[in-house]
């Protein structure tokens, strides 16, 4: 099939307007392959809402049931440094609480294998809401500009299919990630509430805990045993913009005094701030920030992006690396604000 991609960060469109799309609209794009259980859920509008195929034309997607046993027994045990497969996991856990868009408190989860790296460390933006966010500068307090781009899903033969789910599991309610298969080609896990998906693939905010140790399951299908790696996976804490107002909507940003952004300097020691700002074309930057409380992004800087309506995202983040047969699962657990300026 060669190489597929989505379409490219908001467009003309605000990401505000895009939250507004029905899932009906989802739907009507969708070739449903099996029949899964229907929570009868998905009317809030959401940042899910903004689900698209991931080319310009429709595209089937396949879901299966809720993730099951292989029929191996889950084992605590995870392989040896030598033994750790080459492959290249990627799971994407995120909390999005209200915010001043109308948007509901929500649940982003997403995750993919492939034989070669990714390039972003949000998945769930890339599958759900159609935004490439490419990854992070790798220094604390560094600063990247990026011109509009479209997640490229690369060749088909680098996606694989390991398993049927993922399974965050917590004494308050696991989170899980079922599999779905777009455009026949595409293995990708995803957390969703449409008809298509079994009911406990349904993703709920309330299972996303700040500042604690999940269980991780990864169901391991034909290939491989079920692996479970107890307290694996750490969320990160809870973050607090205090500046600019997150309840504002379309507060007035003026390009000429930068942007100064502050926060509760209340991480934990591996807990890192990724700050986005980008224009209503898609041009980004992309900040990697110390979490100490507070960052500017130089007028300069501010500058380069066009004006109008414009989108901030700031998340506090934690990312944690687990090394398994098939290869190394990168799970980037984040609590993440979304602020919506004018720019001018």
């Amino acid at each position: 099939m060669g190489y597929l991609e989505a379409p490219q960060n908001a467009g003309i469109l605000r990401v505000s307007e895009l939250k507004g799309r029905s899932r009906a609209a989802l739907a009507s794009l969708v070739l449903l392959a099996g029949a899964c259980g229907d929570d009868g859920s998905g009317d809030a509008t959401s940042k899910a809402d903004t689900e698209t195929s991931t080319g310009d034309s429709a595209s089937t997607e396949t879901a299966s049931t809720g993730p099951t046993t292989g029929g191996a027994s889950t084992n605590e045990t995870l392989p040896d440094p030598d033994e750790v497969g080459p492959n290249f996991g990627l799971l994407t856990f995120t909390f999005y609480p209200a915010d001043a868009s109308g948007s509901p408190e929500q649940l982003g989860m997403a995750g993919a294998w492939r034989t070669t790296p990714f390039t972003t460390d949000d998945f769930f933006a890339a599958r759900a809401l159609s935004l490439f966010f490419p990854l992070a500068p790798a220094d604390a307090d560094a600063l990247e500009l990026h011109d509009p781009l479209a997640y490229e899903w690369g060749k088909a033969n680098t996606w694989l299919m390991l398993g049927n789910g993922v399974r965050l599991r917590h004494p308050d309610g696991d989170a899980l990630a079922c599999l779905q298969v777009l455009d026949e080609t595409y293995p990708v896990y995803l957390s969703d509430d449409a008809a298509f998906f079994d009911p406990g693939c349904a993703p709920d905010p309330t299972h996303w805990q700040p500042g604690t140790d999940y269980d991780l399951v990864v169901y391991g299908g034909d290939d491989y045993d079920d692996a479970q790696a107890g307290g694996a996976v750490r969320t990160p804490t809870a973050l607090t913009v205090t500046a600019p107002e997150p309840g504002l909507f379309d507060f007035p940003l003026e390009q000429a005094k930068g942007l100064a952004l502050e926060w509760t300097a209340d991480g934990g020691p591996d807990d890192r701030v990724v700050i986005r700002v980008w224009d209503q074309f898609g041009k980004q930057l992309a900040v990697h920030a110390a979490d100490d409380g507070s960052y500017t992004v130089p007028a300069a800087e501010l500058a380069k992006l066009s004006v109008g309506p414009a989108t901030i995202t700031v998340a506090r983040e934690h990312v944690s690396t687990i090394d398994l047969l098939a290869g190394s699962l990168r799970v980037v657990a984040r609590h993440e604000l979304w602020l919506y300026p004018d720019l001018f």
